[in-house]
């Protein structure tokens, strides 16, 4: 796909004086660009082997509560017919707004989604979350986002640009990229919530097509895409 006017992406490139390509057009950069969950062996096939994101052919649910229970050492999903108590039901597809929460244990399973345990994030009765901004094996920003509860899944949301160091450990970072590793996601911004009760973080979805945060104050863009610009300047300065 061509990366659209509503991309992370199409705010960044201005600033290192670049502009969206046609496809098929020769590229200072070429981006493995695809809204969908897997990228299509043909579709690879046809990409430069420097292509960002080349290697991230799948961001389904599955695997990436497979990938995080490889990396944290603890999973997020559970066995909905012996889970007591509430849990998450998601299309195991990426970027369909289907999220439920439901009452285990339940009577059977259903095919095409996950089963999770609801984390409880809230802070002050907002959902809070955390969504990581990686590149090239480096965490560059955080947004920060709260959202009015119970609006676990939608709704609006206030957004706030921080540095890694303000909402994540050391340890806690290099555990997200070693994530992103394990997807082959070299450009993208992830989806993280804290248990309020545990502190324990889990990474519940991974997202190498980003589009610019609804809620972020136009006087934040600096802050929010400055580094993803400093980020890509250097991987063209490398690669050429």
């Amino acid at each position: 796909m061509r990366i659209g006017p509503t991309a992370a992406m199409a705010h960044v490139l201005p600033r290192v004086g670049l502009r969206i390509a046609e496809l098929g057009t020769p590229a200072a950069l070429v981006v493995a660009w695809d809204t969908g969950t897997w990228l299509q062996p043909g579709a690879i096939a046809r990409l430069p082997s420097s292509a960002v994101n080349r290697r991230c052919t799948d961001i389904s649910k599955t695997t990436v509560d497979r990938a995080w229970a490889e990396v944290s050492g603890y999973s997020i999903s559970v066995d909905p017919l012996t889970w007591d108590g509430p849990l998450v039901v998601k299309p195991v597809v990426n970027g369909v707004r289907g999220g439920r929460i439901m009452d285990g244990p339940l009577p059977s399973r259903r095919a095409r989604v996950v089963y999770q345990r609801l984390v409880d994030c809230r802070q002050q009765n907002r959902v809070h979350t955390l969504r990581p901004v990686v590149f090239d094996g480096r965490m560059l920003i955080v947004y920060e986002k709260w959202r009015a509860a119970p609006d676990w899944f939608s709704g609006p949301e206030e957004v706030a640009v921080r540095r890694p160091g303000d909402v994540f450990s050391a340890t806690e970072q290099e555990q997200l990229l070693r994530f992103c590793t394990a997807l082959g996601m070299d450009y993208g911004e992830l989806d993280v919530v804290r248990d309020r009760a545990s502190g324990l973080m889990y990474a519940v979805d991974a997202n190498r097509t980003p589009i610019r945060p609804r809620g972020l104050d136009p006087r934040d863009d600096d802050a929010a895409f400055g580094p993803l610009a400093e980020a890509i300047a250097d991987r063209i300065t490398l690669q050429g």
